[in-house]
Formats: C-alpha cells, sequence, structure tokens
C-alpha cells in the first residue's frame, strides 16, 4: 500500500525508519514540553522537539543528482558529463576559486588511419589519443578542467567562446585561421590568455598554415613535419621552469620552429634538436632555405606578453599521446614531466 499523504482529514505516514524514529520521540516529548511546569526542563528536549517538527515539516530528500550533458559535437551524440553531486542550497563555495580550464580547439582531418588524432575526448583506445594527457596529468595532477572545440570550414573561433578559459591548445587544426580568428586569439593572449602550439602532417597537408596565421605576428614559423624517425631531444637550452628537471623529451616526424634573429629577445627557445643534421633532427630542403643568418630553429619555446599572457610551440604532438606505438608517448623518457611542467605554467600555478 503506498504512503498516505496529508489531506483534510488525515497525515502523512513517515517515508523512512530514520523518520519514524524522529516522530516517535517528538511524540513521546511533546506532552512534557507543553505541560511540564518545571523550570529546569532540559534545553535539548526543547532542541530534539524543534529539530523534529522541523524535519517532518516536509523537508524531503535531497533532489536527484542532475546530470549534465555536453553539447554535440561536429554532429556527433554528446557523451554524458560526470554527474553533480547535490549540494544543499546553505552550502557556499565563495571561498573556493573557480577551477580553471583548458580547451583544445581541434580540426577535423581525418588521416590515413581512418580516425583523428589527438583527442581528449574519445574513447581513448588508440595511441594517438591524448586521453591520458586530459585524465592524468591535466585534470588529476593540475585539477584542471579539459573541454574540446572542433574548429571546421563552417564554424569559428570567437571571443566568447575563449573567455572563460585559462589556457587554449591550438592542436589538430586542419585549416588556416581567418585574419578576426588570429586577431580573437592575439586579444586573448595580449590580456593575459595562456595559448600552447604544435604542428603534425596527421592533422591535414596545410595544418602549418594554421598556427602560422598566428604565429607569424611574433617572428616565428613552424616548419613542416621532417618525416624522420624518433628521435631524443636533449639540447636544454634554459633553466626555464618548463623543463624544469627535464633531460629529454622523444619526437618523431617532428616540426621544429624557426625563431627569427630580431624577436630572439622576447621568443625564449628551451630546447633544440641539435645538430640539424643529425638523423631526427633534419629539415625538410624548403625549409632549409628559410633559415636566416642568426636565426634559431627550436624544438620548444616560450613568450609572454606585457598583460601576462603567455605563449608555447612543442615541435612534436607525440610526447603527448597515449601510447605505446610508433614515435613516442606519455611514459617514455621526461616525456610526463615536460607535459605537467608546461601546462602548469601555462595555467598559472
Amino acid at each position: 500500500m503506498g504512503a498516505r499523504e496529508r489531506g483534510s482529514g488525515g497525515e502523512r505516514e513517515p517515508r523512512s525508519a530514520e523518520e519514524r524514529g524522529c516522530v516517535g520521540a517528538m511524540r513521546s516529548l511533546l506532552p512534557h514540553l507543553l505541560f511540564s511546569s518545571s523550570p529546569s526542563l532540559p534545553l535539548s528536549l526543547l532542541l530534539v522537539t524543534v529539530l523534529c517538527l522541523a524535519f517532518t515539516a516536509g523537508c524531503g530528500p535531497a533532489p536527484d543528482a542532475v546530470r549534465a550533458t555536453a553539447q554535440p559535437v561536429d554532429g556527433q551524440p554528446a557523451k554524458a558529463l560526470t554527474p553533480r553531486a547535490f549540494v544543499p542550497s546553505f552550502s557556499s563555495n565563495s571561498d573556493r576559486p573557480a577551477q580553471k580550464r583548458v580547451l583544445f580547439i581541434q580540426g577535423d582531418h581525418v588521416p590515413e588511419s581512418d580516425y583523428p588524432h589527438s583527442r581528449v575526448g574519445d574513447d581513448g583506445s588508440k595511441p594517438e589519443s591524448f586521453t591520458r594527457l586530459s585524465a592524468e596529468v591535466l585534470q588529476n595532477d593540475l585539477q584542471l578542467g579539459v573541454d574540446e572545440y572542433v574548429l571546421t570550414a563552417g564554424n569559428t573561433i570567437t571571443a566568447g567562446q575563449l573567455a572563460n578559459y585559462a589556457v587554449i591548445v591550438l592542436g589538430s587544426n586542419a585549416r588556416a585561421l581567418t585574419t578576426d580568428e588570429a586577431g580573437v586569439l592575439s586579444t586573448y593572449y595580449q590580456k593575459g590568455g595562456s595559448l600552447l602550439a604544435y604542428a603534425d602532417f596527421q592533422y591535414g597537408p596545410n595544418n602549418w598554415d594554421s598556427d602560422n596565421s598566428f604565429l607569424g605576428q611574433f617572428g616565428i614559423e613552424v616548419f613542416t613535419d621532417n618525416f624522420q624517425p624518433a628521435v631524443d631531444i636533449s639540447a636544454v637550452e634554459s633553466s626555464h621552469p618548463v623543463m624544469a628537471g627535464v633531460k629529454t623529451i622523444r619526437g618523431e616526424g617532428i616540426s621544429q620552429f624557426r625563431i627569427s634573429n630580431g624577436t630572439l629577445a622576447e621568443n625564449e627557445v628551451l630546447a633544440k634538436c641539435e645538430p640539424l643534421a643529425r638523423s631526427g633532427c633534419i629539415l625538410p630542403d624548403a625549409d632549409q632555405a628559410k633559415v636566416q643568418a642568426g636565426d634559431v630553429v627550436a624544438c620548444v619555446f616560450v613568450r609572454e606578453s606585457a598583460g601576462g599572457g603567455r605563449l608555447a610551440g612543442v615541435c612534436d604532438r607525440n610526447l603527448f599521446q597515449n601510447g605505446p606505438g610508433p614515435g613516442s608517448d606519455l611514459d617514455q623518457v621526461d616525456d610526463r614531466l615536460f607535459a605537467r611542467n608546461l601546462f602548469r605554467w601555462l595555467s598559472k600555478q
């Protein structure tokens, strides 16, 4: 039989053992409270009665946890996000800083593998996935939130999209940025935002144009994939926090950066693949011809804006991969430490 509810002539049956116990205690204590003439009536008697009255006055169970849902990405069904636990309305988190978040701006190119690479929101089953970077380094180690946005020919990057993010990753973009999009990223950086850039042949044959649409204003050009075998990059040029404790990172088929001579004061080179004649470091002929006297070919660089913005570039995305697979991954040499240092610096922790 279902529980009876309050009506014009009855009362609701208690819905739990705890409530029945509380009601029983209230009924036994209430006569003593109402008719006792003793001035020494314990305060606890009054408190118990009042609390029980409040409990049975209709304070039902907490509402069910609300399941947040993600917006569909590129026509794919949205995946449910982690459910949020019920928080009573009287609790306050005003003393806690808001969680910083990272946005990966990806492209929609699908390479010969028949699946996109470097995704932070896929099922993690492919070696080129970034789900371990997301879960283990960004979310677990650094307590960062992680989101993903797929940039296609039909959508765009806007200031509103970037406003709530501490770090923007220019990931597997497959098209050049428009003038307006490059301007939005520049304003974000100049006003204190952080960005990371890297390129790879698997992101599409012209993906370098995407990064160069933004990087060119700083005297930086990302070169094409050199299609070289795996290489250990141990020429650490700086004691910068990004390189703290890092002796070696490993790449494969790297896309290095040309830092023009006139901008070396603003662009700090942290690591290089040297010598350039070494297997794994060799530049394609067309890119080698672009290097002028005084320019530096870098594997890792950083720079900062007057407004507190931070920008970094890494010559290979393989070191962020789940693995195991060809090239490198998060668990080889000092790749994990480097990734943690890099995103800690970018997120200003």
